[in-house]
Formats: structure tokens, sequence, C-alpha cells
């Protein structure tokens, strides 16, 4: 499934020379939390991945994430290791890999029940519903990390880890005492927004116990 977000690169015409490739075509660009969410939407797959179109799993990327999820069924999901080309403090790849859409594979039930990736406009403009995202799915189900690198996610103008650099060069403590800005912007729609899902995520605990 791949879910053309009115692109300007060329992934729709790849996806529609790619044999058993369903394309979305979206007429107006409604950001990557609804684009995935559509994904899902528009599917009958038990099991999700995510993939943006600047990014590339590695060959062993859903043969390992899967055979991880299916050999225990006490996991949500599962995560992996991440290539990313870019001066960084060993601090931070870590801490990247917990908060990725294209690392990881997770049992659609959950996604289902987290209500998917936010889909609020300020979360489209400041892209990070993606963290959103993964924080609650940590908060919700049980979920482990591979030790492997199966993907890589690239740096482009003005993405989340071009925004980062700075930050990313140095230690977390030596970055929290620098002032130094991150680039992630919390609006309090967004603040409001994820109260909600993190309240939601509570409420679903409840009913599981």
């Amino acid at each position: 499934m791949v879910v053309d977000d009115c692109s300007t690169d060329a992934a729709t015409s790849i996806a529609q020379n790619t044999t058993g490739v369903r394309l979305i075509t979206h007429a107006i660009n409604h950001g990557p939390g609804f684009a995935r969410n559509e994904g899902v939407r528009q599917s009958h797959a038990q099991i999700l991945f995510f993939l943006d179109a600047d990014d590339v799993f590695y060959s062993n990327h859903i043969h390992a994430c899967l055979a991880a999820l299916l050999a225990d069924d006490t996991l949500g999901f599962v995560f992996t290791r991440m290539r990313i080309y870019m001066p960084m403090n060993p601090y931070w790849p870590a801490s990247l890999d917990k908060s990725s859409p294209i690392n990881f594979c997770v049992w659609r039930v959950w996604h289902d029940w987290l209500q998917g990736f936010a889909e609020d406009d300020e979360f489209r403009t400041h892209r990070t519903e993606d963290v959103l995202y993964r924080i609650c799915l940590r908060g919700l189900v049980k979920h482990t990390k591979l030790d492997l690198e199966t993907c890589e996610q690239f740096v482009s103008p003005g993405n989340a880890l071009d925004r980062q650099r700075q930050k990313l060069g140095l230690s977390k403590k030596d970055w929290m005492d620098s002032g130094i800005d991150d680039g992630f912007v919390m609006t309090e729609r967004m603040k409001t927004v994820s109260m909600d899902r993190l309240m939601h995520v509570e409420r679903l605990l409840g009913t599981t116990k």
C-alpha cells in the first residue's frame, strides 16, 4: 500500500509501475499522520509497517521484525536500530530509535486502539505526530528492541534530523545546558491533543488489567 499525499518526487510513478502495489492518491496534502492512518484504513493487514518515501528498509527488516513479533504472542510491537549518516553524540541513536515512524512493526489492533497517529493540523505543520504515537505505544503494550540495524533514516533539508543537527552533536546534558533550540514545537493545541491521547492510553490500560 502506497499513499501519495501530494508528493513531488517519483514515488507515485514507481508505485504505479510496481506489480502488487495499491496506490492511494490524495488531491490535497493531509500530512504524514493522516497518510499513515489512511493506508491502514484502506488495508486489511493485521501487522503494520510504516515507511516514508525518503527512507529505506534494508533487506532484513521485514523478516526480522515479523519473526520476533510472531515468536512471542505477548509482544505488541518490535523495533530495531536505524542507520543515520550524520555526526551524532553516542547518547542520541537509541533515543531516536524509540521515536521513529519507520523502524518498527506493530499489531494492527494496538494501532486501532491508539486511534492511530494524530491528524491534527498543528501536528501536520510541526511533524511531531510520530513521537506522540511511539510514546503512547510504549506505554500501552509490551515490546522489545532487536539489536539489528535494519533500516536507514535520511537527513534532508528541513526534516526532523536536519532541524536537530546542533542538538544531536552534543551530549544530552551539554544540549540542555546550551539552550540550543532543537526545533521541537509543542503548541497549546498540541499539548491538549497529547494529553487526550495519554489519558486514552490510561483508560485502555484500566480496561486491560
